[in-house]
């Protein structure tokens, strides 16, 4: 089963703009969608991933990471 921001396809778009580094208000503004969706989508990923921090997601998300797993070109 999906969860809730998968059904609305803003987990891969938010996924992206933390790749970033952008605060959770310039994802939103963004994206057309409320802050506290966008937090709250942070901490499912963060959860989900079993990462501590906001920052352990910016580096896994980050293109050179994605580059380093082989995910995508850099």
């Amino acid at each position: 089963m999906r969860c809730h921001w998968g059904k609305l396809g803003v987990l891969g778009p938010i996924y992206e703009l933390v790749s970033q580094g952008l605060t959770d208000r310039e994802i939103a503004n963004q994206l057309n969608i409320a802050e506290v969706t966008v937090h709250n989508c942070i901490l499912w990923l963060t959860h989900f991933l079993k990462f501590q921090t906001r920052a352990e997601l910016v580096l896994y998300a980050s293109p050179a990471q994605q580059a380093v797993l082989g995910f995508r070109a850099a």
